[in-house]
């Protein structure tokens, strides 16, 4: 699977506080999207995090999505720079996020693969200790 953009879920939207990053990197566009798996709010730190997951059966919006936005690169040249400067942003070095290869789809039905920032499965109990459970897959109501 190859990836052909970015799919992000939370402040990194349009309308969230880091949304003039991705302005910065040239992206070609954005567009509504959803993403297999379950999404937390974190309410001490702030910000969302998805746990990818199987397809559903049923198509979005529904449980077991995740609404976001799939922001596509005219190039896999500036897609790479792109994620160079958003890994340390989103963590990926302390392991706070993992980039996985996540599959979307958009409104249009088209599906594609996409770059996401991702909790590992591992920590998945203590997010349901510790974290509120989205159920909807939104994020929108913290931006």
């Amino acid at each position: 699977m190859e990836p052909d953009g970015l799919f992000v879920y939370g402040s990194l939207r349009e309308g969230g506080s880091r949304h003039g990053w991705l302005q910065r990197t040239n992206p070609q566009g954005l567009t509504r999207a959803f993403a297999p798996g379950r999404l937390f709010h974190l309410p001490e730190a702030g910000f969302p995090a998805l746990v990818a997951g199987a397809i559903p059966a049923a198509l979005p919006p529904g449980p077991g999505w995740v609404l976001g936005e799939f922001i596509g690169y005219e190039d896999p040249g500036e897609l790479a720079w792109a994620l160079e400067n958003l890994d340390p942003l989103e963590g990926v070095a302390e392991e706070l996020f993992a980039r996985r290869l996540v599959p979307v789809l958009l409104d249009s039905g088209h599906t594609y693969a996409a770059w996401a920032y991702v909790f590992p499965e591992e920590r998945l109990l203590r997010l349901e200790r510790e974290a509120v459970e989205l159920p909807d897959g939104d994020w929108t109501p913290y931006l």
